[in-house]
């Protein structure tokens, strides 16, 4: 008994004394202020931007980066369990970090899950995936970025995405935007089968996807995978314009690569097409690749079928089948058997059709089909890249020549798009603006001339297969109304648009109601013409009349032309004719500086 009671004294000795010089050797090489230390721990500065008690060893160490690298060190160090669920188990990315910079092992334990999920894994290389922005759902108003975990299989499909997103069941967008803005969720990780997120986004929300291979080294995607294992259940608050999905990637592929400094493009707000800019200008891209939603498929066959082809196929579609196809070439055939299967599968995602319809439908549209033998695949149009949009925030100079006064206009945007922008890797007919502002100089005077606190559109052109309704909103301030009086709108307006991505017009009906300096209601009408020449050039002309119950009816006629020289500048040429307690012509000129 005295001798195992010496022995263990023995043990204990000799673990302090390797945790004393283990922890001294760290504080001489200063890890804790070391930049990799600050990835592991997420913390721009001094204090982690994890919010989860369960992710700090030390009870300050959220905040004191150093404690937390000793009690690391410590429960590397003297902590006997080794097994599931322990800290050697859950931090393998310290411990191999630690175990490199401080020349040491701090042997060998019993993780049976995290090597369950290396060999589920089977992690080769990585891929940034984005998802086009979906106008009509406020969380993904800007798009979305994951990161992909290739294995050595052929098929992608196969393989995992690793993804970040607030937990919220809310369907009220005003209340997601709100908590979002403000913190009101929390955001976990996420691993699934990246089958699974492609039939979420490109599938049930039509939504293109656009792929990024990653030139990282195996060695880097085995940093990436041991630091997402400890991040797994482990959540943040979750911050609609920085902290969030594409935001909590840069931090992976910074881990993976600390040579790279992703945040540092980025201040204030991440939005998600930025940040694949960003992997673009850090050399992190490899090779690109498109994958079309069912959306864009389908709209492909149907530029592809004649009249005859078009009324086939929707007969089809709804379950007709003593249908007369003679008089067709054979390839029409396959193409309007293909695009009526395509199109029996998006009503069963969409809940139009019961499972039992669906599967009785696809599968008799799909043996026809294999009748007729192999054909040409659809030819689908590459979309423009969403690295070659134009950055999100904007400044604009105009010089302005109206009829009473001749202002400068300066004005300034975080972000996003609008209708008068060039479309080049932007998703067309959608707008999205924050928080634009311009003012006003003339003859040493300065005026606000508006004050868009949110301006949404989206003008979805229907089509033989799809029927969807256009709209558009805005709030903030304004001087559209009167005698160029600054009054707060706030409009929102549904009705039809027509045409294609290349050229559409449109036809709204906007009720609005204004407060303040000029206090009003009134039912607007608008319409549009919107055509996309190509090399950055566009044209948006409009003409509306809104019929006011207290003031005097207005009308307007605008027409705008952008050409954007690349994706940081474009020049600015419009008209606008206003006619209401009187009539004024205004023209303007001026550059877009985006950055």
């Amino acid at each position: 008994m005295p001798v195992l009671f010496l022995l263990c004294v023995l043990s204990l000795a000799v673990y302090a004394t390797s945790t004393d010089e283990l922890t001294a050797q760290a504080h001489i090489q200063k890890l804790s202020e070391s930049r990799y230390w600050h990835l592991l721990m997420h913390a721009p500065k001094e204090e982690s931007e994890i919010d989860d008690d369960r992710f700090f060893l030390a009870s300050e160490g959220k905040t004191n980066l150093s404690a937390e690298l000793d009690a690391t060190i410590r429960y590397f160090s003297e902590d006997n369990n080794r097994s599931d669920g322990s800290v050697f188990c859950r931090f393998p990315a310290r411990r191999a970090w630690l175990e490199k910079e401080l020349n040491t092992s701090f042997g060998t334990g019993e993780c049976h899950e995290y090597e369950t999920l290396l060999e589920k894994l089977d992690p080769q290389k990585v891929t940034l995936v984005f998802p086009s922005a979906h106008i009509n759902s406020p969380a993904s108003m800007f798009g979305h970025t994951f990161l992909r975990i290739d294995s050595s299989m052929e098929s992608k499909l196969m393989s995992y995405a690793i993804n970040y997103a607030a937990q919220t069941e809310d369907q009220n967008g005003f209340l997601f935007a709100y908590k979002g803005i403000t913190g009101g969720y929390y955001g976990f990780y996420s691993m699934l089968p990246y089958y699974e997120k492609l039939k979420e986004y490109r599938d049930s929300e039509s939504r293109d996807v656009w792929e990024y291979d990653l030139n990282l080294t195996h060695d880097e995607v085995m940093a990436m995978v041991r630091h997402i294992w400890e991040l797994q259940h482990m959540n943040s608050w979750y911050y609609f314009f920085d902290e969030n999905c594409s935001y909590n990637m840069l931090w992976l592929t910074e881990v993976a690569r600390p040579s790279v400094h992703l945040r540092d493009h980025f201040f204030y707000y991440v939005i998600p097409p930025e940040t694949v800019r960003a992997f673009e200008e850090e050399s992190l891209v490899a090779q690109k690749h498109f994958r079309p939603s069912k959306r864009t498929k389908i709209l492909a066959y149907e530029e592809r079928l004649s009249s005859a082809g078009i009324r086939i196929t929707q007969s089809l579609r709804n379950g007709e089948t003593d249908i007369n196809m003679s008089g067709l070439t054979e390839q029409e055939r396959r193409y309007i058997l293909e695009a009526a299967a395509e199109l029996v599968e998006y009503d069963f995602i969409e809940g139009k059709i019961g499972k039992e319809q669906y599967t009785k439908r696809y599968h008799r549209l799909l043996s026809a089909r294999a009748v007729l033998g192999e054909g040409v695949d659809i030819p689908i149009r590459l979309k423009a890249n969403p690295d070659s949009a134009h950055r999100s925030a904007r400044v604009s100079v105009q010089q302005g020549w109206y009829d009473h006064r001749s202002p400068l206009l300066i004005g300034w945007r975080p972000a996003y798009h609008d209708l008068d922008e060039d479309d080049t890797g932007h998703l067309a007919g959608a707008q999205i603006e924050f928080f634009d502002a311009s003012v006003g100089i003339d003859r040493h005077k300065i005026h606000i001339e508006n004050l868009t606190i949110l301006s949404l559109a989206s003008l979805a052109p229907v089509s033989h297969f799809f029927k969807p309704f256009s709209w558009r909103m805005k709030t903030g301030w304004d001087r559209e109304y009167g005698n160029d009086t600054l009054s707060f709108v706030a409009r929102v307006g549904a009705g039809v648009s027509i045409g294609n991505e290349r050229i559409f017009g449109y036809l709204l009906s906007e009720p609005e109601v204004r407060a303040g300096f000029a206090s009003d209601a009134g039912l607007g009408v608008s319409g549009g013409l919107v055509v996309n020449w190509g090399n950055r050039f566009k044209t948006h002309l409009e003409a509306g009349d809104i019929f006011y119950i207290d003031g005097k009816d207005r009308s307007r006629l605008t027409m705008t032309n952008q050409w954007g020289w690349n994706s940081r500048g474009a020049l600015s040429l419009r008209y606008e004719s206003v006619k209401q307690v009187y009539g004024e012509d205004r023209f303007t000129v001026g550059i877009n500086l985006y950055f």
